[in-house]
């Protein structure tokens, strides 16, 4: 009965605990926003009222337990009383000695203070299963990608061919590529631009092995990219994204994410190469700084510089980059562009970006709509034709002028 009752508040419990949570981290992450736009007292109502239902959750929780408690100590009474009913008439009739009564008296009361701490561990366990359904419905989600290989292929080059590659992300929805087909050859480069949803990022998310593609072909020097392990895949692949994620850690800490056995001379190295080593120099504690959450204690080129150094240190033959620059001012997109330079050297490159800076140095731009290749071709052919690619490089161009 005892694990019936609890069984719903408990459920409810690790609920509404879980949203409290996620609503405390919302706020404190977006504390700038709220007092921005003068919300904060919005916010402060959520809290309240989820913090309510969790008090009456609780408390609904602990009358429980004082009613299984108070139960207890009423049956073991009753069962003491309802003993000595019985067996202070054999006393008296001498059938039954003093002792033996203490002793029977001493037993029952002692088989309820053993079963007594049942109605609390009931309590327990579904609070516990409440926690743990949350958590298998993650580890029970069926992959993306299922994976059937052994052992990787070893790849003829670094070549990247994508051939008719098709992608939605439901089986009603529009596709978010269409019919995709370009290759890069071993070390060559190709920018793929678009505006923001045209399907770019969809695009890196099946290089990595994020997502399966139903229809179509990948290939990774030569070999069909689901003939790899996943973890090979992206071993060979190295990305710096728009958003790259930086740990609550140290500069250091950040830069073993890509190679945790690296030496100092080659923390330095990659640092140097990323132009960043004489800012991290002119730090009171250098690569021991503690950099905060998401990076806080950095500007956007200081954190995508990080973001490049972790890279350069990985080392891969095949590089990715997602919008590298974005919501960066000119010139520090300017200056990025010269370590972006170093990194692409002797590297397959995929540039993935809405912004047309420093596209002449790429073999092919692929100009993308609608999870479409609408034109193809080097910077300055597409220039010279009235193309989507040519509108799109003069309004930015006029914009920033």
């Amino acid at each position: 009965a005892t694990r019936l009752l609890s069984r719903s508040p408990e459920r409810q419990l690790a609920d509404v605990r879980a949203q409290l949570t996620a609503a405390l981290v919302d706020a404190i992450q977006g504390l700038a926003d709220l007092l921005a736009f003068n919300q904060t007292s919005v916010q402060h109502t959520r809290l309240t009222r989820l913090n309510a239902h969790l008090i009456r959750i609780q408390a609904h929780i602990v009358r429980l337990a004082a009613l299984n408690d108070a139960l207890g100590g009423l049956l073991a009474n009753l069962a003491a009383a309802g003993l000595l009913v019985v067996a202070v008439p054999l006393v008296r009739d001498g059938r039954l000695d003093g002792v033996s009564l203490a002793v029977l008296l001493l037993a029952t009361l002692a088989g309820f203070e053993a079963v007594a701490p049942m109605p609390a561990a009931f309590q327990q366990l579904e609070n516990n299963l409440a926690a743990a359904r949350r958590l298998f419905e993650i580890i029970d989600a069926t992959p993306a990608v299922q994976e059937s290989v052994i052992v990787s292929p070893q790849p003829t080059d670094y070549s990247l061919e994508v051939e008719g590659l098709c992608f939605r992300y439901e089986a009603n929805a529009p596709p978010a590529l269409d019919g995709i087909t370009f290759r890069i050859p071993s070390g060559g480069r190709v920018a793929l631009v678009g505006a923001s949803g045209s399907g770019k990022t969809t695009l890196v998310n099946l290089l990595l092995r994020f997502w399966e593609y139903p229809q179509g072909h990948i290939r990774l020097g030569g070999y069909e990219l689901r003939a790899y392990r996943a973890e090979d895949v992206r071993r060979l692949i190295g990305v710096v994204a728009q958003h790259t994620h930086l740990f609550n850690g140290t500069l250091r800490e950040n830069l073993l994410l890509a190679r945790p056995d690296a030496d100092e001379a080659h923390l330095w190295h990659a640092l140097e190469m990323a132009q960043l080593a004489e800012f991290v120099r002119n730090l009171p504690e250098g690569m021991e700084t503690w950099i905060g959450e998401q990076g806080v204690r950095l500007s956007g080129g200081e954190r995508q510089r990080l973001a490049i150094a972790r890279v350069l240190l990985r080392d891969t033959p095949i590089l990715i980059l997602d919008e590298p620059t974005a919501n960066l001012d000119t010139l520090t997109e300017r200056a990025l562009w010269h370590a972006i330079e170093t990194l692409m050297r002797g590297r397959t490159c995929l540039i993935i970006t809405h912004r047309l800076v420093a596209l002449e140095a790429m073999d092919e731009v692929l100009v993308l709509q609608a999870g479409r290749i609408v034109e193809r071709g080097h910077h300055s052919e597409l220039l010279e034709h009235d193309s989507l690619y040519r509108r799109m490089y003069r309004l930015q161009t006029a914009l920033l002028a």
